[in-house]
């Protein structure tokens, strides 16, 4: 039996309740959203937040670099009664029919959907990449990570901890070594050099994956698909056995003629392994 996950990219405000309708309509079995729910304003993220706490299908999030600000509100709408401490829990499987939406960083994620059964790594919340520890304050204060190489040394540990065959690596940012170009799935397209701007301990985390044998998916937005300057980024990308996968077209919901259209990626999961396609819908 396939298992359906909807893969959502960075929203940056382009939500609303037609999207709340028609995922809960859905045939999904998951919802993931790679974060940067507003745009930067308390208003637009805590509101997403609102919006999306009428999901009825299990959700995942993993907070962007908008989301820091206003991550205890957006927990908050999300529903986690006891706030932030909630989602701090970490290298616990979790049965996802406890909370429908659930924020979440460094954790392990077990899931059973229909006869398939993996697990979801989260990684380092609030990524920007460029290999700095982005909101280091943050971090520190939200989930006791002061340094790159706690953040490593935590990722690996969740990694040795798997124990599905299957695993899905979820990040804001996405990892190092898939180019430095523009048009490089997390390549810069913002500063004159260009370059990798991936980051180093989650593509750590991946290698770490790897050794282990694992059938590994990786999902991760930030870098947007239009390209500044021209051009469209890769949505997707393979290095060394492993699909990656960049959801994050910005923004989501767009014209084309006289037709509004939505953004997403849909991953099946079966026993041949994971088939991804882009989807757009209105």
């Amino acid at each position: 039996m396939t298992a359906r996950i909807a893969l959502v990219g960075d929203l940056h405000g382009s939500w609303d309740e037609s999207d709340v309708r028609a995922f809960n309509a859905s045939d999904y079995d998951l919802l993931v959203f790679t974060g940067d729910l507003g745009s930067g304003t308390a208003k637009n993220g805590v509101a997403m937040a609102q919006s999306m706490s009428r999901l009825t299908k299990p959700t995942v999030v993993m907070p962007g670099n908008n989301d820091v600000p206003f991550l205890p509100e957006i927990a908050a709408e999300f529903g986690h009664q006891r706030g932030l401490a909630d989602i701090l829990e970490l290298g616990e499987a979790t049965d996802t029919r406890r909370a429908q939406v659930r924020l979440t960083g460094y954790e392990a994620l077990v899931f059973t959907l229909g006869t398939q059964s993996f697990t979801m790594v989260t990684g380092r919340p609030f990524a920007m990449g460029g290999n700095e520890l982005s909101f280091a304050d943050s971090l520190a204060r939200n989930y006791g990570i002061r340094s790159m190489e706690e953040s490593t040394s935590r990722l690996h540990a969740l990694v040795d901890g798997v124990e599905t065959e299957r695993l899905i690596i979820l990040g804001h940012n996405g990892p190092s070594g898939l180019g430095g170009s523009p048009t490089d799935i997390w390549g810069c397209d913002f500063r004159p050099e260009h370059g990798d701007w991936g980051d180093h301990d989650l593509a750590s985390a991946i290698e770490r994956a790897r050794g282990r044998g694992l059938d590994l998916l990786v999902v991760a937005g930030h870098m947007h698909h239009h390209v500044l300057g021209g051009g469209l980024r890769q949505w997707r990308a393979e290095s060394l056995g492993v699909p990656h996968v960049n959801p994050a077209r910005v923004p989501r919901i767009y014209a084309r003629g006289d037709r509004e259209l939505r953004y997403h990626v849909a991953l099946n999961l079966d026993n041949g392994g994971f088939d991804l396609e882009e989807v757009e819908w209105g």
